[in-house]
């Protein structure tokens, strides 16, 4: 762990994913994370319990009925010394609990208060419960039959987690405190317009293909000169220099030509001998589904990530203060 962000102390007093996960990055980066749940716990030790103990491992939490007076006092005493507080209710319960960000940052003039919700603070939409896939939906993507990883919970934490970083830095600078708020549904519109998604669309070289010993490949060529090497690769020898499948539009429009001749190539070969020759070739061919387990593990414990995954990995070098280029 990181100690960048050692003079931060966080009150997290939000629930389930989106709030808990932006607190564990900024303990991630050195913070002492404060968690305060209901006396029956946050609700996700039930839903959800290996999620849970992910999010949470090693934080100070405290179980507090913040709908007793003698629990609002409990946190304005963990507030008056705190940096940061997340909350993640809907609009205005956080108030009614004696835990708004105006009645906070009376006691606290310097406090980060974000508050991180579904559609944010107002609008039409700002009381409607809603998760993760309501919010793919409502931002104009369709997630299928379900959403796998909840993007939108784990993004919006992210940009959460930023956003407080650049807060407090402002708040060391000025001595005044800020105010986020954080929607959800903004990060979902927001990286659709990015990348758009593409779910629907034809896509010939881009998914997930069965292999002959009963494994899966997950191959991803979208690029021409990727696509050349992928015929030479598997032999397509009438493919390798054809004109007519050149350019990315052209096999889009051919996308069910080219698929079935994929599935039919990886079908004959086992998952080892694919992933050598997608190494010889420089392919963007790796394993899926169960065979990845160790070739994967190898790879996240050479970039530092411990076995059970109780640690967030982060883009920062331990050797950078080293100098040692």
């Amino acid at each position: 762990m990181t100690h960048m962000l050692s003079d931060m102390t966080v009150v997290d007093i939000s629930q389930q994913l989106p709030g808990p996960y932006a607190s564990a990055l900024l303990m991630q980066l050195g913070a002492h994370v404060i968690k305060i749940e209901p006396l029956r716990g946050d609700p996700s030790r039930t839903l959800d319990r290996d999620m849970y103990d992910l999010v949470n491992a090693g934080k100070d939490i405290h179980n507090i009925d913040l709908k007793a007076p003698a629990g609002v006092v409990r946190l304005h005493e963990f507030v008056r010394s705190a940096d940061v507080l997340i909350e993640g209710f809907r609009p205005g319960v956080a108030a009614r609990l004696g835990a708004g960000w105006p009645e906070l940052a009376r006691l606290r003039p310097r406090l980060v208060y974000c508050s991180v919700s579904g559609t944010g603070q107002s609008g039409p939409y700002a009381q409607t419960p809603v998760h993760d896939l309501n919010l793919q939906a409502m931002a104009g993507i369709d997630p299928g039959p379900g959403i796998g990883v909840p993007w939108v919970d784990l993004g919006t934490a992210t940009t959460a987690a930023l956003s407080i970083v650049a807060a407090w830095h402002e708040a060391g600078v000025t001595g005044a405190g800020m105010y986020l708020d954080a929607a959800m549904l903004d990060t979902a519109v927001t990286w659709n317009r990015v990348k758009a998604s593409a779910h629907g669309q034809p896509q010939p070289t881009y998914g997930i293909f069965p292999t002959a010993d009963g494994y899966e490949v997950a191959i991803a060529i979208l690029e021409d000169h990727i696509w050349q090497r992928l015929c030479v690769a598997l032999g397509w020898d009438d493919w390798a220099g054809n004109r007519e499948f050149a350019h990315y539009a052209d096999r889009i429009a051919a996308a069910p030509q080219i698929q079935e001749r994929l599935v039919e190539s990886v079908s004959r070969m086992g998952v080892d001998d694919l992933t050598r020759l997608a190494q010889l070739y420089d392919l963007p061919l790796t394993p899926a589904g169960d065979k990845p387990a160790a070739t994967v593990m190898t790879q996240l414990e050479a970039r530092g990530m411990d076995q059970d995954g109780r640690r967030f990995p982060l883009p920062l070098s331990p050797r950078t203060s080293d100098r040692d280029f």
